[in-house]
């Protein structure tokens, strides 16, 4: 109901509709207030919830109806005038009478808000919105071809640009994750644009017969009986057999298969699945084929206006592929082989049970079937029981049901095998890529809270980590260059000779980085370097008396006056909404680097979900997310007995000092538990030295020359605000000469993604931030 309160004009516009549909007649229809058929009204609708109902949440409603109002006015001619042009060149072989036609429908009403509204939604929901609402318009009109689609296309790009124009958008660069969304949602909304001109009876385009079948009157088994009972190569009974095998359950399911298992394959892609990425480029070029198949006519008088036909309705998937072939370095995790293995043999299994069922049956009751049949003809209709309809259409049929039996063989076999198909891909990607390492994430998260870690050994548990155990003890670890890079000191006993001796027999040389002054003073062998700078507030002082402390009051002051809350949270027990803000917020964040997201000692999205971090955000009472913050617990002997800061984020035009006031909160909740301190973590690359050595100043310089890149300076400036206790963080390592190997195999660790394209982008960035 809440949502209903906010969309009002789309709950209106929806049931307006439909009474005009049925009480309307044929001139309302015409004019653009509803469609000419159920079918068409059931797409109308589907795209007024999916598109323009969030339109209106975002718009709110009195913008959005003059927003629509004004694009259903203005693109109406537009489209009259595209349509013609694309009419009278001849680029629409397949399509309706564009130049008799005048049913627009409200489809520029639909896409217009739609596309006006994604400039005011966050980077996160603008690129998604516009990316489905391009393909999925741009693909109805290339199967569809109707006056309708044509409009939706116009308002659809019509109102994107006049929503950058107003808002002057600046071009950001996504995460490599929200780029796995994208490619997604663009397969997804071309997988879904000829399943919305499907169930449309009045469409046109290459689809349309197949539609027309979906539609036509419903034969019984006694009608299809006498159409093949004289002459089973008869036109009536090809024409009868069609028919019959397009209506019913069996062949709805069948069609809408592919439709699933591109969806599936959408989720894997999301996941940065090789074998989603592989499947899909498969069923686009699968997909192409058979189109090519379907339309291919060599005997077109105009062949070369024929062929422009003919790749405008291969656009869209081919889009999709070469999308997949530039994004491909995206997908880069693979499936487990074991789990792989595992269900390729159940699929095969079930393929096997299917096509033996179908063949026994048809076998044993050959009188249930047109005709009689036989172990040849059932073999020979086989291939087409596992086959979408429409494309089984496309070949010539062995046999013919005429009993509910057979009939059930016919249309279900090859359902069931795909079903099977959809729920094991599905179940592959939702399954660990590595169970190995999942198993050894979960011992070392058993080991962390059953003993004791260092400020950063919750780190240690997150994605991307390699693990030395000995005993009930481990080290975490990433290798590159040669280089054996501990993430921390060891969690639970002291195993550091342990290690070394392991990383040493793999051929790698040993480096303990961010590790504390007791861990380098316990080990004078190893040499050391301070890398950052740890930020530790004692929850004895929590009244933040003081000059020193008047900004930390001020924003305290300011939330209070202004209605801001903070809740103290897992990411489990946020609602929808709120996570929804969380990941906008983090998306926003990511787009204004010049470098993408780093990882290894800093935490993300995907961290921030891991269970047992907290999570302190700041709201007020609109809803509105002003920042968000996440703590790690530290735990001595299994007790937590601390926090340590992992991610900032404040929204752009969030009140000030939200910053200082949530890390004041998280102070004043830590102390309320009983907690010692708690930790704001490092800063790396900012730190001040006394008497610095050459290597020292070399980083020093390192850090003043990438401030502009990630603001490690000035985050350390912030947290000096609250006057805390700084303790260094060392790299600890045995010889100079590695220092090369080790600051590379750093780079890597924090930056494992980095292509030319983002080095380029950070000499940009520090150059303009030279001429400044």
């Amino acid at each position: 109901m809440s949502v209903l309160r906010r969309t009002p004009a789309t709950a209106i516009l929806i049931v307006a509709m439909w009474l005009f549909f049925f009480l309307g007649g044929e001139l309302v229809s015409k004019f653009g207030l509803s469609a000419p058929s159920v079918g068409g009204l059931v797409v109308l609708t589907l795209m007024a919830l999916g598109l323009s109902a969030p339109a209106e949440y975002v718009l709110r409603t009195k913008k959005y109806v003059v927003v629509g109002l004004a694009f259903q006015i203005i693109c109406a001619p537009l489209a009259l005038v595209t349509a013609r042009g694309i009419e009278i060149s001849g680029l629409n072989q397949w399509g309706d009478d564009l130049l008799h036609s005048n049913n627009l429908t409200p489809m520029g009403w639909i896409a217009g808000t739609a596309g006006f509204a994604s400039a005011s939604m966050s980077r996160l929901w603008r690129r998604r919105f516009r990316v489905a609402l391009l393909a999925l318009t741009l693909t109805s009109m290339l199967y569809s071809g109707s006056l309708s689609d044509v409009l939706g296309v116009v308002a659809a790009v019509t109102s994107i640009v006049a929503g950058v124009l107003v808002h002057s958008e600046q071009r950001t660069k996504p995460s490599v994750k929200e780029r796995r969304t994208l490619v997604a949602i663009v397969a997804g909304a071309v997988a879904l644009g000829p399943f919305l001109v499907a169930i449309n009876p009045s469409a046109e385009g290459p689809f349309s017969q197949i539609t027309q079948l979906i539609w036509a009157p419903t034969l019984s088994n006694l009608e299809v009986g006498m159409a093949c009972g004289l002459d089973s190569a008869s036109a009536a009974c090809l024409a009868a057999s069609d028919l019959a095998r397009m209506q019913g359950i069996g062949p709805a399911v069948a069609n809408l298969m592919p439709l699933v298992i591109q969806l599936v394959l959408c989720f894997g892609l999301i996941r940065g699945r090789r074998l989603a990425w592989w499947l899909a480029s498969a069923l686009q070029i699968f997909t192409m084929a058979l189109l090519v198949i379907q339309v291919w006519d060599f005997d077109r008088e105009n062949f070369f206006i024929y062929g422009l036909n003919l790749v405008a309705v291969l656009t869209p998937w081919a889009f999709t592929l070469v999308v997949l072939i530039l994004t491909r370095r995206l997908f880069s995790v693979n499936e487990n082989r074991v789990v792989l293995r595992k269900y390729l043999g159940i699929a095969a299994i079930t393929g096997f049970v299917c096509a033996a069922v179908w063949f026994l049956g048809a076998v044993i009751f050959p009188d249930s079937f047109v005709g009689g049949t036989s172990p040849s003809a059932a073999l020979q209709e086989l291939p087409l029981r596992f086959m979408p309809t429409v494309v089984a259409l496309m070949l010539p049929h062995a046999v013919l049901p005429s009993s509910w039996l057979s009939w059930l063989l016919y249309e279900w076999v090859g359902n069931v095998f795909w079903t099977v198909c959809a729920v094991l891909l599905y179940r592959a990607f939702t399954r660990p890529a590595d169970p190995v390492q999942e198993a050894d994430r979960r011992r070392a998260r058993e080991i962390l809270e059953a003993t004791s870690g260092d400020h950063l050994s919750f780190m240690t548990i997150w994605q991307g980590n390699r693990y030395f155990f000995h005993e009930d003890s481990y080290v975490a670890y990433r290798v590159a260059n040669g280089i054996a890079l501990t993430l921390g000191a060891p969690v639970g006993k002291d195993i550091s000779l342990q290690f070394e001796e392991f990383a040493r027999e793999q051929g790698w040389t040993p480096a303990w980085y961010s590790v504390s002054a007791e861990y380098a003073d316990a080990h004078p062998q190893l040499k050391r370097l301070e890398v950052a700078e740890e930020a530790v507030l004692s929850c004895e002082n929590t009244e933040f008396k003081g000059k020193k402390f008047q900004n930390i009051r001020t924003a305290r002051n300011k939330a209070k006056k202004e209605g801001i809350e903070t809740h103290w949270t897992e990411w489990d027990d946020l609602t929808r909404s709120v996570a929804s803000k969380i990941e906008a917020l983090s998306e926003d964040w990511v787009s204004e680097k010049a470098l993408p997201e780093m990882g290894f000692t800093l935490g993300g999205l995907t961290e921030m979900q891991e269970p047992g971090t907290k999570i302190l955000y700041a709201i007020d009472e609109q809803g509105k997310l002003h920042g968000v913050t996440s703590w790690m617990p530290v735990r001595r002997s299994g007790e937590i007995v601390g926090y340590t800061l992992d991610v900032m984020r404040r929204e752009d035009d969030a009140f000030k000092g939200v910053m200082e006031f949530l890390l004041s909160e998280a102070l004043l909740i830590a102390a309320s538990e009983g907690k010692q301190w708690i930790s704001l973590s490092g800063a790396p690359l900012a730190g001040e030295h006394e008497d610095p050595k050459l290597l020292d100043a070399a980083l020093t310089r390192v850090g003043s020359e990438i401030e502009p890149l990630y603001g490690f300076r000035s985050l350390a400036a912030s947290k000096r605000k609250f006057q805390p206790e700084e303790v260094p963080w060392y790299l600890c390592y045995e010889d100079e000469l590695s220092l090369p190997s080790i600051g590379l195999s750093v780079l890597h660790a924090y930056l494992p993604t980095l292509r030319a394209s983002d080095a380029l982008s950070v000499v940009k960035t520090w150059s303009e931030s030279r001429k400044s």
